[in-house]
């Protein structure tokens, strides 16, 4: 998902929407996206959000100033606009390989400017997937990621970050009929974890996310046990004026 926005694009969006409105437009972007962007949104007042505190961080944006920018994922961004009472109509995209605004009315209405990015993984799951799992299934209770799109979110019976679904799977009574929007390989490894619960995906033949499976705890136990040993293995660097703009819009997250 990070690949969805680099600071060039950041840049070419940020010159217009600088001539598009005088009051400042607070830039918001996922974790999920590069050190680069992150910079950038540290030096431009803004903040990084999680899937987990998205909506939190998001409305005291809002208690503060009148527009943002989402990015990269816009289904994150606007499912969480949405949930604080932000009509899709005061939402639009930016398109960054056409470096344009698409939106309809007054430019000046709009509070949430979304990025066009999203996740491949959870573009998956379709309201049809879950209608058919409803008529198969009685009594299905649906929750997906917020990474999904809006029309799949509205057509579940809740949705959030990978903890909380996991947190309201395990809270919910043995025998619950669940079917689950993410990653296939959590979804699967929540059907080990929960034998007493009637687990199945949303859409089971949904690839998975390579590059979230990556992280495994043997590697990273290799990893320790080689810098144990005084071997760095494929360190990655972050120059200094990068780590502390970044750390600008992480502080900010953090702040009470």
């Amino acid at each position: 998902m990070a690949d969805m926005a680099n600071l060039e694009q950041l840049e070419q969006a940020w010159q217009v929407l600088e001539t598009t409105y005088t009051e400042p437009v607070i830039p918001v972007t996922y974790i999920n996206s590069t050190a680069a962007v992150k910079a950038f949104v540290g030096n431009h007042d803004g903040v990084i959000v999680t899937s987990s505190n998205a909506e939190t961080i998001l409305k005291r944006v809002f208690d503060k100033h009148q527009r943002v920018l989402f990015l990269p994922d816009q289904h994150l961004g606007r499912n969480t606009a949405y949930q604080l009472g932000i009509p899709l109509e005061q939402m639009a995209v930016w398109h960054p390989k056409l470096n344009r605004l698409e939106a309809e009315g007054d430019l000046q209405n709009l509070k949430v400017i979304l990025w066009q990015g999203r996740c491949c993984v959870h573009q998956q799951y379709t309201v049809e997937q879950i209608a058919t799992l409803r008529s198969q299934i009685s009594d299905l209770k649906v929750i997906v990621h917020p990474e999904c799109p809006i029309e799949v979110v509205q057509a579940s019976d809740s949705y959030g970050s990978t903890k909380k679904i996991i947190d309201e799977v395990a809270a919910s009574p043995e025998g619950t009929k669940w079917a689950i929007g993410t990653d296939n390989n959590l979804v699967n490894r929540m059907i080990q974890t929960f034998p007493n619960h009637d687990i199945r995906s949303i859409n089971a033949s949904a690839f998975s996310c390579i590059t979230m499976n990556r992280i495994r705890l043997a590697h990273l136990l290799w990893t320790l046990e080689e810098i144990e040993q005084g071997s760095t293995i494929q360190q990655i660097t972050v120059d200094e004026a990068t780590q502390i703009s970044s750390l600008k819009a992480l502080d900010r997250m953090l702040a009470k």
